[in-house]
């Protein structure tokens, strides 16, 4: 199973309920997370929140196969935070039985699934995006413009909000792929030499319109709550 196979990972996280209680797994290896504590770690966590915008269907006979609003649902995640990464890794393992097999199997297996943990983040922020709609022909548009949309064509409409720097265009785009990660914004990680974000901040925002639906969304993410391993992770 190649690290793509995700994709089926994440159509059986939406249909789950995000983990409740305390933290204190993330005080742990990943290697011993829960199935439950991966998915709420992706689902709702300090790197992980989403949105959804319901829009009445206005007008006689309105409503689209008996559905009498739409829906816009949008999942961001900050995908250079460590512990995402790592959620998708044990994900991986959970499917595969990687806490059964002997050593010599878990160290192919770590040479096979362990790409994600290797990105580079040390000049940028990648922050993955998925928007879907309850209405097929809008999921279809909104998939098509993730599809074909580039770093040209969404630098207005998309911006990453700090207390340090205001208003951050994105310096590169990748669609959406196979891995089923969604798409993924690219930011600088500093700017003039200096943190896009510093510990003492309260916030980091994404601002995102999304032109097939006219909508905008904002999304907020506290950043005090962002400490992972001791560190601010983002």
């Amino acid at each position: 199973m190649g690290f793509r196979k995700i994709a089926l990972i994440l159509a059986l996280i939406l249909f789950v309920s995000p983990l409740s209680g305390a933290k204190d797994f993330w005080e742990q290896s990943y290697e011993k997370w829960s199935r439950a504590q991966v998915v709420s770690m992706l689902n709702h966590s300090p790197w992980a929140q989403d949105q959804n915008v319901r829009v009445p269907i206005q007008g006689i006979n309105s409503g689209i196969n008996g559905e009498k609003e739409w829906t816009l649902n949008v999942m961001v995640r900050f995908f250079s935070a460590l512990p995402i990464r790592q959620s998708y890794v044990r994900m991986a393992e959970l499917m595969n039985n990687y806490d059964e097999m002997a050593p010599d199997q878990k160290q192919a297996f770590a040479a096979r699934f362990s790409r994600p943990l290797k990105i580079d983040v040390s000049n940028r922020v990648i922050v993955a995006v998925e928007v879907g709609s309850n209405v097929a022909e809008t999921d279809r548009d909104l998939k098509r413009f993730f599809a074909t949309a580039s770093a040209d064509t969404l630098k207005q409409d998309v911006y990453l909000i700090t207390p340090n720097q205001g208003r951050l265009q994105i310096s590169e785009y990748f669609p959406p792929s196979n891995d089923g990660t969604g798409a993924k914004f690219i930011f600088p990680r500093q700017v003039n030499g200096k943190s896009i974000v510093d510990p003492g901040d309260k916030k980091i925002t994404l601002e995102l319109y999304v032109p097939p639906v006219n909508q905008k969304v904002r999304i907020d993410f506290n950043v005090p709550e962002m400490s992972y391993q001791g560190e601010l992770s983002y």
